[in-house]
């Protein structure tokens, strides 16, 4: 079963502020990317749509230097807690669907959504990118990104890779919905690299569920997942992929 609804919400909650890649500095190559994907310029207004601990969009506007601070939505307000204070950032906590009915047409530039498109309502997901379509002003663009290290991550259990990725519209899938519902150019892209990463940071993040799909597994699942990663790498590190997918859609 996916994890969906509340589960989400007590995922989110339960991992925030636990020193997961959620409350640690992100990335600057994907703020990079997000940059260049979407040109955000000092004076576009942005909105990052399932913003989490509100990291990136924080990073985005100072890199940018954005004269507006970048809303971030998401339904968890244990998440968004700890992006509060954060520089250039504003929080709202609100669904997606119930955060759009309530933003006027044409209002903004920019819009990221970043790895959360898989816990928005599968059922709706043309309702909701179609009312992102008539909120952005014309010019504007939607930046999706997903993951695409989740095969790699982690030795899951016989048959749960597959499972998984049955319940979820790949980034492909995505583009034609978003297609159907009136978004007419496209581009995509990724980022990709192997992080020589420690293993003292590495299995915490495992054993703390720091991705919803670590939620459906059991402390023995996990922890024979790690013994598996320990075999195959010995001494202090393991080899980390990180790959993420991102699927740009201009009006």
């Amino acid at each position: 079963m996916p994890v969906k609804g509340e589960a989400v919400l007590g995922h989110y909650a339960s991992i925030a502020g636990t020193g997961t890649e959620y409350d640690t500095e992100v990335e600057k190559e994907v703020v990079d990317t997000f940059i260049r994907c979407l040109e955000i310029l000092p004076h576009h207004y942005v909105v990052d749509l399932g913003a989490g601990s509100c990291l990136v969009a924080s990073a985005i506007a100072q890199r940018v230097g954005l004269r507006k601070a970048v809303l971030c939505v998401d339904p968890s307000q244990e998440m968004l807690d700890m992006g509060r204070g954060l520089p250039g950032v504003q929080t709202h906590c609100s669904g997606d669907m119930a955060w759009i009915n309530t933003m006027k047409e044409k209002s903004v530039d920019r819009i990221f959504i970043r790895q959360a498109v898989h816990h928005f309502d599968q059922e709706r997901l043309r309702d909701i990118f179609g009312g992102i379509l008539k909120m952005l002003k014309p010019g504007g663009k939607l930046c999706i990104s997903k993951r695409g290290d989740l095969e790699e991550m982690f030795d899951w259990p016989e048959g749960f890779y597959e499972d998984r990725s049955k319940e979820e519209i790949p980034i492909e899938g995505l583009r034609e919905i978003l297609r159907e519902v009136g978004f007419s150019k496209f581009m995509l892209t990724k980022q990709e690299k192997i992080v020589d990463t420690p293993k003292t940071e590495l299995y915490p993040q495992f054993r703390k569920r720091f991705i919803s799909w670590f939620s459906l597994l059991t402390d023995q699942e996990i922890e024979a997942g790690i013994d598996i990663l320990e075999s195959r790498h010995k001494g202090k590190t393991a080899p980390v992929l990180k790959r993420e997918n991102f699927l740009v859609a201009l009006i």
